[in-house]
């Protein structure tokens, strides 16, 4: 199985990540990302609940920078 989600740029960001089904109310840290499967394990309140990657809207790096979901996929990236 190949990768689907770019390891090196979700390497590269600050950590840690964050993660937002809408934008604006609630973010969740995301503790880890599979990168062939794009399930991802979230911190809630000290619980980790499992989501997959494109269940958020948005991503926040810890810079504050806020990335499209979509831009992490390898098949996004220019040829």
């Amino acid at each position: 199985m190949s990768d689907l989600l770019n390891m090196e740029l979700i390497n590269s960001l600050p950590q840690p990540l964050w993660g937002s089904e809408n934008g604006q109310d609630w973010w969740w840290p995301i503790v880890d990302i599979c990168v062939e499967t794009g399930l991802c394990r979230i911190d809630v309140c000290g619980k980790l609940q499992t989501m997959h990657f494109t269940d958020f809207l948005i991503i926040r790096d810890d810079a504050q920078v806020m990335h499209e979901p979509d831009s992490f996929y390898l098949e996004d990236e220019p040829s």
